[in-house]
């Protein structure tokens, strides 16, 4: 599906962001916490707030309601608005418009770069004595789903960056799609190479799955859930686990922006990789893989022979017995990709700090969604604009912050961190010597504990912040309280990432919230470590560059 007709094009870049004032004394910092993204907003004591009597923070806590985050969510989430489209285009005017109401110098930042859109699929899968299975590769619709009507309009279930190709072979079941699991296979003597690779999400990156396979040998993979992971309890529209239809769709792509400007920006007029070139790269999975149900999955895998796999590649109670292959079940399975350059659009607003107004404390999430993103990620997308809105009421009294904040909304996060990629390596000598933080939502609403995550630096901070919002569920105990009772906190892809930033001196704060707050790390969190931020501020001499100045 290529991208519709309307997008806005790439323009000029329009300056943004004033030239840096004398810098004046530091002084004190104080809280703002936020209900809808409380964390998000509570750190900011400790960040970059301008001195301020109490007044301000009970001011800050009167303003606003649950139901104006909840308009801007409605409003945001009417349609599919995947990146590069004209639905999505218009969210980027949406958030634009909102942010320019409260007075803060806005701009729409647009880049073109290559995105990847499904033009044809098809997965059958033939077996001796059975009548050939055509599969939908669809997700079901639900009786009275009130979005039901404009369900159409989302992009059908793929992988981007897939590569385009038509594979008929047997199958082979490889787990996880771990390197370990592909190991496992020839070791026991399980022949890989020209066939079909079924896996299963939950370990690693869907990207690595198919590189995996690809390494191994494999023509195509195919990705399904596994209802041991992903279905522990009553599946929607009963309970909260993915229902046997849902398919999970991404990106395979394992580098971080525009794959034709790696390390460079995607400006206007710069030099690039042609498309071939770019998904000829070794980032890219090099392989035609599709994802699947797992309603579909375990009907592949019923029809899987070989030795029977090992206990821990198993599924949960109910599912058949899993074994290793290859065949005899053949999967004919076809994907033409659609990778083109489209326009994706950055929305970057600025409040000016008065103390320090040549350091950056920088906001940000993300607004491209595969689908509706109903909690990935405009829920935070709503956390940000009821955030700008409390803090356009405080300037009309008085109120300025002690550092410049910059509110980013990004673009094309869901394809490789793209639209935070490129703004970082557009703007990277400003950011690398004036930055102080990072702060990212991408899910403000995800589940029922409180969850955050920090580089080492922010721990304290995060802490002492969580300790001063109060858990809006139990009056008589703070987020801190929350958190510490969930006590899940596991090495994670979030926690791994923000070692990666850490090495790179990127002070970056991750804020998932609970019922009413959540969140998982995402967002322009990784890409921001690229710029080696020194842990020293250099003087108001360095450039700004033009497409950050303000007329």
């Amino acid at each position: 599906m290529p991208p519709q007709d309307g997008a806005d094009e790439p323009s000029a870049r329009a300056p943004l962001l004033p030239p840096p004032a004398p810098r004046r004394a530091a002084a004190r910092l104080h809280p703002l916490p936020l209900i809808v993204a409380a964390a998000f907003v509570a750190s900011f004591r400790f960040v970059f707030l301008a001195p301020a009597p109490s007044y301000y923070q009970s001011l800050f806590l009167s303003l606003g309601s649950n139901d104006t985050a909840a308009t801007h969510l409605r409003a945001l989430t009417q349609r599919p608005h995947v990146a590069g489209t004209r639905a999505n285009s218009l969210t980027a005017a949406y958030v634009h418009d909102a942010l320019s109401s409260h007075s803060f110098p806005t701009r729409l930042t647009p880049y073109s770069v290559l995105l990847s859109y499904p033009a044809h699929r098809s997965l059958s899968l033939t077996a001796s004595g059975r009548d050939t299975v055509h599969f939908a590769l669809e997700q079901e619709i639900y009786p009275g789903d009130p979005y039901a009507a404009v369900s159409a309009e989302a992009v059908p279930t793929f992988l981007a960056y897939a590569a385009s190709g038509s594979v008929t072979a047997e199958v082979v079941y490889a787990n996880y799609g771990r390197a370990e699991d592909f190991a496992y296979l020839a070791a026991r003597g399980v022949n890989i190479t020209g066939k079909v690779a079924v896996a299963r999400y939950g370990k690693v990156f869907r990207g690595d799955i198919v590189r995996n396979a690809r390494d191994a040998g494999a023509a195509a993979a195919v990705i399904y859930n596994d209802a041991k992971d992903y279905a522990a309890g009553n599946a929607f529209p009963d309970g909260p686990w993915m229902p046997p239809t849902g398919v999970q769709v991404g990106s395979t792509f394992k580098g971080v922006g525009d794959p034709t400007t790696p390390m460079w920006a995607s400006s206007e007029g710069c030099q690039r990789l042609s498309i071939a070139e770019a998904m000829a790269s070794d980032d890219m999975p090099g392989i035609p893989a599709l994802p699947v149900s797992g309603m579909d999955g375990e009907a592949i895998l019923q029809l899987i022979g070989g030795d029977v796999a090992p206990e821990d590649w198993q599924g949960g109670a109910g599912a058949p017995a899993y074994r290793l292959g290859p065949g005899p079940a053949v999967l004919n399975l076809t994907y033409i990709g659609n990778e083109t350059m489209a326009t994706i659009q950055n929305v970057i607003s600025v409040i000016e700090g008065k103390e320090e107004p040549e350091r950056y404390v920088i906001l940000g999430n993300h607004r491209d969604a595969w689908t509706f993103g109903g909690v990935d990620p405009n829920s935070g997308t709503a956390a940000l604009l009821e955030l700008a809105q409390r803090l356009s009421e405080l300037q009309k009294k008085g109120w300025r912050p002690r550092r410049t904040i910059i509110l980013c909304n990004w673009d094309a996060e869901e394809y490789a961190l793209i639209g935070s990629t490129e703004w970082v390596e557009e703007n990277r000598a400003m950011l690398t010597s004036r930055t102080v933080a990072y702060l990212n939502v991408d899910s403000a609403v995800f589940g029922r504990g409180f969850y955050a995550s920090a580089t080492p630096q922010l721990d304290e901070l995060l802490k002492e912040a969580s300790k001063q919002v109060q858990n809006p569920d139990n009056r008589t105990e703070s987020l801190y309280d929350l958190w510490m009772a969930s006590n899940t906190s596991p090495l994670t892809m979030q926690s791994i990432i923000a070692c990666m930033m850490t090495s790179y001196g990127w002070r970056s704060l991750e804020i998932p919230c609970s019922r009413g707050m959540s969140q998982r790390q995402a967002c322009g969190g990784l890409l921001l470590c690229g710029c080696q931020m020194r842990r020293s501020y250099p003087s108001t001499t360095a450039i700004m560059p033009q497409s950050l100045r303000m007329e």
